[in-house]
């Protein structure tokens, strides 16, 4: 149960009501003094999962630049007849976000999108064992590297940001991703080139390798899906480890193959495989903000909200461009 207060001038009192009697919650209102003007005070209980919507229709029906007027909530413990009844009527409301879920999210999130040096390390391991995996045609040795992959949450990270209009956060993501698929091409490339000299490696592109060396526009539309899919598998606190393998299986073991292709000089297999990777990379990040934007996590106040979608907008159709540029490059080459 949430306590909600609004303090507004006389003239804007009538707009606030018609919020509360369309929303069917339980208020009262009373006139007090405010610097010198009369006020008006009304004060609802309101659900938590109807909050920000209530919150967000009153931010529009009165003007907050002035000093008296304001928009507060905090929870409170009672019992009462009336708002049991209005919880009943706002069931229907309840799947929409509430303002512990957001924060839960966002603090997830930001927490996952930085990559420290211990999942680095963890992203160094997993290349090494997917290259292995790769010149040795074992697919389990291939999924065994994927599991170690800390992929999943700078991905996460970036959409969450990105629909939160946090675009600071959201590029700090984006560059964890890219360290990680950055040591993941490194120590592929130097462990080929230690196993060249050695003379251990296949002198010719085993099949696993292959099928990570091309690409094509049915794995824009797999990377979509799986973006899409792996951001809602968090949202929906379905284990990330399940999700993550996944994600991991469309990025590292392509860019593991760009490392050892540019070791080898099979430079047809590095073409592919650098094609493929980007497309994985733009496909996944789109995908998880249309999953995120499709459940309509956004910032609580009107204000960061209007803000949050234009910028959402926005990283969108520039994903959409980059997109579109690849399923050209496929279409001509």
């Amino acid at each position: 149960m949430l306590r909600l207060e609004v303090n507004c001038g006389v003239d804007e009192g009538g707009k606030v009501e018609d919020v509360l009697k369309r929303w069917g919650v339980q208020y009262y209102s009373e006139r007090i003094g405010g610097s010198g003007k009369p006020v008006l005070r009304f004060t609802a209980l309101v659900p938590d999962f109807v909050i920000n919507d209530i919150a967000d229709e009153i931010m529009k029906a009165i003007d907050l630049r002035k000093g008296h007027s304001s928009v507060v909530w905090f929870p409170v413990s009672g019992k009462s007849v009336k708002y049991s009844s209005s919880v009943k009527s706002l069931e229907k409301y309840r799947r929409r976000w509430s303002t512990a879920d957001v924060e839960g999210l966002i603090e997830h999130a930001n927490s996952s999108a930085r990559v420290d040096p211990i999942q680095l390390t963890l992203g160094a391991v997993a290349s090494i064992i997917a290259l292995f995996g790769l010149i040795t045609n074992s697919v389990t040795m291939i999924i065994s590297a994927m599991l170690l992959s800390p992929i999943l949450g700078p991905l996460y990270g970036f959409s969450l940001n990105v629909v939160m209009g946090k675009g600071r956060d959201a590029l700090e993501a984006v560059f964890s991703i890219l360290k990680l698929l950055g040591v993941i091409f490194l120590s592929a490339a130097l462990t080929a080139l230690l196993l060249k000299i050695a003379g251990a490696m296949p002198s010719e592109p085993t099949h696993e390798i292959l099928l990570r060396g091309q690409s094509g526009l049915v794995y824009i539309l797999i990377a979509l899906i799986l973006g899409y899919a792996g951001v809602v598998a968090i949202v929906s606190r379905i284990p990330e480890i399940l999700a993550g393998v996944s994600i991991a299986a469309a990025l590292v073991p392509p860019t593991t193959v760009i490392g050892i292709s540019l070791a080898m000089g099979w430079w047809d297999v590095l073409r592919g495989s650098a094609m493929l990777t980007v497309e994985n990379i733009l496909g996944l990040l789109s995908g998880s903000l249309i999953g995120l934007y499709v459940l309509n996590v956004s910032p609580r106040s009107y204000y960061e909200k209007r803000a949050a979608k234009l910028y959402t907008k926005r990283t969108l159709i520039l994903l959409a461009l980059m997109l579109g540029s690849l399923i050209l490059m496929e279409l001509l080459l």
